[in-house]
């Protein structure tokens, strides 16, 4: 935080990403108030998920290329004005194909925040000091993620939920341009220079590394549909809201608390334990349903969850060249979500099957202990550093 900017950039950061938790929810009730389809709007909000995923290594290929604020000022423009597309779409009755475009634009526009801030605090701290920064980086987002639908909520309940949307939509755009213009202060406008000497993916360890991303992504999936399952289950739908809140609180608290020590123990054995510890609490949810339980149960795995994001993020730093850091954190968030939305689909047609969430929470535990055991096997693989890198 001591370093020019960085304040600047995490609080710009922060509000740039308050659309990433609270646009599926504002599209979701903007699409079926005016179409009267919960399909069309799970499309529209599967089409700005599915993009973002695909969208993030091309966007991080670019910062690599040419630099995040450019990137950043498009991204700036281009989101917050699709969202805003999808509002009034929806007013003037435009066909779903339409509407799920402006989902899918929205989407590839994502503001590409916390890769920047990772390719930029990285570069500009010592080795030792980048799990703090890393762990900054999450807390700023999982903030954001815990914000915005809170926000989304305030502006429905005083105006309506197009209105809210697109009033977040603006907000966000103005934060993710204040954002780019503080990127340029540390960076100069760009990260690097150089050309990649090579595809991302076949850099060592890559692939281990967005295996285990997939895997913490199916995590949150699994949670995803879990919640809501039991929630409404107990008779207590609300009470699904309060459940993932607690996951991210757990986030919150995780991120502060880790990025606030140096480990001696290695990032390969650190991330095998934190999967661990992630999984552990899952599986006395899938035996144990009792919402108050399960709170505190999600809570403790949110203390390990981002801690995992960012060790993950501090080996791919050890393991990927300068030229091409950028695109891979960018496969790390299509990992991450391409995860999410296979164990999100998974957990709900095991939910549905049997009645429960346990299905569902045992999903997510399984994820975090397949996770672990990658981690464990492949720890000499991760420890050990490419030549030259």
């Amino acid at each position: 935080m001591r370093l020019p900017a960085v304040g600047r950039q995490a609080g710009a950061g922060l509000v740039a990403q308050l659309t990433q938790g609270a646009a599926p929810v504002g599209i979701v009730l903007v699409v079926r108030e005016h179409s009267g389809s919960l399909a069309l709007a799970g499309a529209v909000v599967g089409g700005l998920s599915i993009a973002a995923g695909v969208s993030r290594p091309v966007q991080g290929r670019l910062i690599d290329r040419s630099g995040a604020a450019g990137v950043t000022v498009a991204c700036g423009v281009a989101h917050p004005a699709a969202l805003i597309g999808i509002v009034g779409g929806c007013e003037a009755h435009l066909s779903g194909w339409l509407l799920v475009g402006l989902g899918a634009v929205a989407g590839l526009a994502l503001p590409p925040v916390s890769t920047s801030m990772r390719v930029i605090w990285g570069a500009h701290v010592a080795a030792d000091e980048r799990t703090a920064a890393y762990s900054l980086v999450y807390l700023v987002q999982e903030l954001a993620i815990f914000t915005g639908p809170l926000i989304l909520a305030g502006l429905i309940a005083l105006a309506s939920a197009g209105l809210a949307l697109v009033t977040l939509a603006v907000v966000s755009g103005a934060g993710t341009l204040a954002f780019a213009a503080f990127v340029r202060v540390l960076s100069g406008g760009k990260m690097s220079g150089q050309t990649a000497r090579e595809s991302v993916l076949r850099q060592a360890g890559m692939g281990i590394l967005v295996s285990i991303a997939v895997l913490v992504g199916a995590v949150v999936g699994g949670l995803d549909v879990a919640a809501p399952t039991l929630a409404a289950a107990r008779g207590a739908p609300a009470a699904s809201g309060l459940l993932i809140a607690a996951l991210a609180v757990g986030g919150i608290i995780g991120a502060a608390a880790y990025g606030g020590r140096r480990w001696d123990v290695s990032p390969p054995r650190r991330l095998a334990v934190l999967l661990a510890l992630v999984s552990a609490p899952l599986w006395i949810a899938v035996a144990d349903e009792s919402l108050l339980l399960v709170g505190v149960l999600l809570l403790i795995a949110g203390l390990a969850l981002n801690p995992t994001l960012t060790t993950i993020s501090l080996l791919v730093d050890q393991h990927v060249s300068e030229p091409s850091i950028a695109e891979a954190f960018g496969w790390l968030s299509t990992g991450i979500s391409g995860g999410t939305g296979a164990a999100s689909a998974i957990a709900g047609v095991l939910a549905q099957h049997q009645h429960d969430a346990r299905a569902a929470f045992a999903v997510a535990a399984l994820a975090g202990v397949t996770g672990a055991t990658l981690a464990t096997v492949a720890r000499r693989n991760l420890a050990r550093r490419p030549s030259g890198g």
